[in-house]
Protein backbone atom coordinates (compact mmCIF):
# COMPACT_ATOMS: atom_id res chain seq x y z
CA UNK A 1 0.00 0.00 0.00
CA UNK A 2 1.47 3.06 -0.91
CA UNK A 3 1.50 5.91 1.95
CA UNK A 4 0.04 9.02 1.78
CA UNK A 5 1.76 12.17 0.68
CA UNK A 6 3.00 14.59 3.26
CA UNK A 7 0.98 17.11 4.10
CA UNK A 8 4.34 19.07 3.57
CA UNK A 9 4.31 17.92 0.19
CA UNK A 10 0.86 18.77 -0.43
CA UNK A 11 1.33 22.05 0.74
CA UNK A 12 4.52 22.75 -1.61
CA UNK A 13 2.29 21.20 -4.56
CA UNK A 14 -0.57 23.59 -4.08
CA UNK A 15 1.69 27.23 -3.36
CA UNK A 16 3.62 25.51 -7.18
CA UNK A 17 0.02 25.53 -8.60
CA UNK A 18 -0.69 29.07 -7.48
CA UNK A 19 2.40 30.19 -8.80
CA UNK A 20 2.27 28.64 -11.97
CA UNK A 21 -1.36 30.07 -12.18
CA UNK A 22 -0.06 33.71 -11.47
CA UNK A 23 2.40 33.37 -14.62
CA UNK A 24 0.01 32.20 -16.90
CA UNK A 25 -1.98 35.65 -15.67
CA UNK A 26 0.76 37.70 -15.67
CA UNK A 27 1.68 36.03 -19.12
CA UNK A 28 -1.75 36.67 -20.87
CA UNK A 29 -2.07 40.43 -19.25
CA UNK A 30 1.53 42.25 -20.00
CA UNK A 31 -0.20 45.44 -18.59
CA UNK A 32 -0.81 43.83 -15.23
CA UNK A 33 2.47 42.22 -14.82
CA UNK A 34 4.40 45.80 -15.25
CA UNK A 35 2.30 47.44 -12.99
CA UNK A 36 2.79 45.04 -10.69
CA UNK A 37 6.33 44.78 -11.04
CA UNK A 38 6.44 48.94 -11.26
CA UNK A 39 4.95 49.24 -7.63
CA UNK A 40 6.83 46.45 -6.09
CA UNK A 41 9.60 48.36 -7.47
CA UNK A 42 8.08 51.84 -6.24
CA UNK A 43 7.27 50.01 -2.75
CA UNK A 44 10.60 49.22 -2.32
CA UNK A 45 12.41 52.71 -3.01
CA UNK A 46 9.77 53.80 -0.14
CA UNK A 47 11.23 51.72 2.37
CA UNK A 48 15.18 52.40 1.21
CA UNK A 49 14.47 56.19 0.68
CA UNK A 50 12.41 56.48 3.98
CA UNK A 51 15.27 54.36 6.33
CA UNK A 52 17.65 56.57 4.35
CA UNK A 53 16.26 60.16 5.51
CA UNK A 54 15.53 58.39 8.63
CA UNK A 55 18.96 58.68 9.47
CA UNK A 56 19.17 62.84 9.01
CA UNK A 57 16.16 63.16 11.30
CA UNK A 58 13.70 63.55 8.47
CA UNK A 59 10.24 61.94 7.77
CA UNK A 60 10.18 62.07 3.96
CA UNK A 61 6.93 61.58 3.96
CA UNK A 62 6.16 65.09 4.97
CA UNK A 63 8.68 67.14 2.36
CA UNK A 64 6.92 64.79 -0.72
CA UNK A 65 4.46 65.07 -3.30
CA UNK A 66 2.74 62.20 -5.54
CA UNK A 67 5.06 62.32 -8.47
CA UNK A 68 8.02 61.62 -5.81
CA UNK A 69 6.60 58.26 -5.31
CA UNK A 70 5.94 57.64 -8.93
CA UNK A 71 9.41 58.87 -9.98
CA UNK A 72 11.14 57.21 -6.75
CA UNK A 73 12.26 54.04 -8.05
CA UNK A 74 14.41 55.93 -10.47
CA UNK A 75 16.42 58.05 -7.90
CA UNK A 76 19.05 55.35 -7.12
CA UNK A 77 19.95 52.55 -9.71
CA UNK A 78 20.55 50.10 -6.13
CA UNK A 79 16.66 50.21 -5.85
CA UNK A 80 16.42 48.72 -9.42
CA UNK A 81 19.47 46.24 -8.48
CA UNK A 82 17.83 45.27 -5.41
CA UNK A 83 14.28 44.40 -6.55
CA UNK A 84 16.16 42.37 -9.41
CA UNK A 85 18.00 40.32 -6.22
CA UNK A 86 14.89 39.93 -4.25
CA UNK A 87 13.21 38.42 -7.24
CA UNK A 88 16.33 36.11 -8.20
CA UNK A 89 16.97 35.24 -4.70
CA UNK A 90 12.94 34.37 -3.97
CA UNK A 91 12.75 31.73 -7.20
CA UNK A 92 16.55 30.25 -5.74
CA UNK A 93 15.10 29.48 -2.61
CA UNK A 94 11.86 28.26 -4.02
CA UNK A 95 13.85 25.86 -6.31
CA UNK A 96 16.21 24.66 -3.53
CA UNK A 97 13.20 23.71 -1.11
CA UNK A 98 11.42 21.88 -4.05
CA UNK A 99 15.16 20.09 -4.93
CA UNK A 100 15.11 19.32 -0.92
CA UNK A 101 11.73 18.10 -0.36
CA UNK A 102 12.48 15.53 -3.02
CA UNK A 103 16.27 14.73 -2.36
CA UNK A 104 15.45 14.50 1.61
CA UNK A 105 11.98 13.92 2.19
CA UNK A 106 12.35 12.01 5.09
CA UNK A 107 13.31 15.22 6.98
CA UNK A 108 10.47 16.88 6.06
CA UNK A 109 8.38 14.69 7.36
CA UNK A 110 10.23 14.78 10.65
CA UNK A 111 10.13 18.75 10.22
CA UNK A 112 6.19 18.45 9.63
CA UNK A 113 5.50 16.33 12.37
CA UNK A 114 7.59 18.83 15.03
CA UNK A 115 7.15 21.88 13.42
CA UNK A 116 5.03 22.63 10.31
CA UNK A 117 1.54 20.10 11.40
CA UNK A 118 -0.11 23.02 13.25
CA UNK A 119 1.45 25.65 11.14
CA UNK A 120 -0.25 23.90 7.98
CA UNK A 121 -3.04 23.74 9.37
CA UNK A 122 -3.79 26.87 10.99
CA UNK A 123 -2.55 28.60 7.52
CA UNK A 124 -3.55 26.05 4.88
CA UNK A 125 -0.41 26.94 2.97
CA UNK A 126 2.72 27.62 5.30
CA UNK A 127 4.78 28.44 2.03
CA UNK A 128 3.07 31.81 0.95
CA UNK A 129 3.38 32.53 4.63
CA UNK A 130 7.07 31.78 5.25
CA UNK A 131 7.55 34.00 2.45
CA UNK A 132 5.88 36.90 3.35
CA UNK A 133 7.37 36.83 6.89
CA UNK A 134 11.15 36.30 5.11
CA UNK A 135 10.03 39.21 2.79
CA UNK A 136 8.81 41.40 5.55
CA UNK A 137 11.95 41.05 7.70
CA UNK A 138 14.59 40.92 4.70
CA UNK A 139 13.49 44.55 3.13
CA UNK A 140 12.98 46.49 6.30
CA UNK A 141 16.40 45.06 7.52
CA UNK A 142 18.06 45.42 3.81
CA UNK A 143 16.85 49.24 4.07
CA UNK A 144 18.54 49.57 7.05
CA UNK A 145 21.82 48.60 6.35
CA UNK A 146 21.84 50.27 3.00
CA UNK A 147 20.59 53.63 4.58
CA UNK A 148 22.97 53.34 7.53
CA UNK A 149 26.08 53.01 5.06
CA UNK A 150 24.72 55.81 2.56
CA UNK A 151 24.42 58.31 5.43
CA UNK A 152 27.70 56.65 6.54
CA UNK A 153 29.10 58.03 3.50
CA UNK A 154 26.93 61.65 3.58
CA UNK A 155 28.24 62.10 7.06
CA UNK A 156 31.83 61.88 6.06
CA UNK A 157 31.48 64.33 3.85
CA UNK A 158 32.08 61.66 0.90
CA UNK A 159 28.65 62.63 -1.14
CA UNK A 160 28.15 65.44 -3.44
CA UNK A 161 29.45 69.08 -2.06
CA UNK A 162 27.20 71.99 -3.02
CA UNK A 163 26.95 75.15 -2.43
CA UNK A 164 23.80 76.55 -2.14
CA UNK A 165 22.82 80.51 -3.87
CA UNK A 166 19.51 81.82 -1.80
CA UNK A 167 17.42 84.31 -4.01
CA UNK A 168 18.86 86.87 -1.70
CA UNK A 169 22.45 85.40 -1.80
CA UNK A 170 24.95 82.37 -1.50
CA UNK A 171 23.95 80.79 1.84
CA UNK A 172 26.64 78.48 3.38
CA UNK A 173 28.31 78.63 6.77
CA UNK A 174 31.96 80.18 6.95
CA UNK A 175 34.47 77.52 5.56
CA UNK A 176 31.96 74.94 5.16
CA UNK A 177 30.05 73.95 2.34
CA UNK A 178 27.17 71.27 2.67
CA UNK A 179 26.62 67.80 1.04
CA UNK A 180 23.49 66.97 -0.59
CA UNK A 181 21.52 64.65 1.13
CA UNK A 182 18.93 64.65 -1.64
CA UNK A 183 15.97 65.95 -3.49
CA UNK A 184 12.05 65.90 -3.71
CA UNK A 185 10.17 68.60 -6.23
CA UNK A 186 10.05 71.04 -3.54
CA UNK A 187 12.52 70.88 -1.05
CA UNK A 188 16.51 69.88 -1.21
CA UNK A 189 17.95 68.63 1.90
CA UNK A 190 21.48 69.44 3.00
CA UNK A 191 24.16 68.19 5.53
CA UNK A 192 26.92 69.94 6.98
CA UNK A 193 29.83 67.63 7.79
CA UNK A 194 31.44 70.23 10.40
CA UNK A 195 28.20 71.61 13.11
CA UNK A 196 26.62 67.67 11.95
CA UNK A 197 23.10 70.15 11.34
CA UNK A 198 20.43 68.77 8.44
CA UNK A 199 19.24 71.90 6.72
CA UNK A 200 15.63 71.52 4.77
CA UNK A 201 15.29 74.28 2.08
CA UNK A 202 12.47 74.93 0.09
CA UNK A 203 13.37 75.29 -3.91
CA UNK A 204 11.51 78.96 -4.12
CA UNK A 205 13.82 80.19 -1.51
CA UNK A 206 16.98 78.85 -4.10
CA UNK A 207 18.82 80.92 -7.00
CA UNK A 208 21.05 77.68 -7.87
CA UNK A 209 23.16 75.36 -6.63
CA UNK A 210 26.68 74.91 -7.71
CA UNK A 211 28.10 71.87 -7.48
CA UNK A 212 31.87 71.70 -5.98
CA UNK A 213 34.75 69.74 -6.90
CA UNK A 214 35.41 67.85 -4.02
CA UNK A 215 39.32 67.50 -5.14
CA UNK A 216 39.07 71.55 -5.04
CA UNK A 217 36.65 72.22 -2.17
CA UNK A 218 37.55 75.95 -2.55
CA UNK A 219 37.02 76.32 -6.41
CA UNK A 220 33.11 75.93 -8.03
CA UNK A 221 32.58 74.28 -10.91
CA UNK A 222 30.77 75.87 -13.87
CA UNK A 223 27.85 73.45 -13.90
CA UNK A 224 24.82 73.87 -11.91
CA UNK A 225 21.68 72.02 -10.86
CA UNK A 226 18.81 74.29 -11.38
CA UNK A 227 15.72 74.33 -8.72
CA UNK A 228 12.42 72.79 -9.99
Amino acid sequence: MIPPPSKTIIAHTEFEEKVKNLFKVFENDKTLFFTVSYLLLTAIGMIFSGAYFLVFDINILDYSQVSDFILIAFKDPFYLLFTLMTVILTVLIYYLNKWLIIKFPKYFLRQEEKIWARWVKQTGNYYFWSYMLVLLLYIPESAYIYARYKSKEIKAGKGQTVQVYYNSGPHTLKDSFPTLVGTTSNFIFLYYPKTKTTEIVPFNNVSKIVIIDSSHVSKAKTSTLKPR
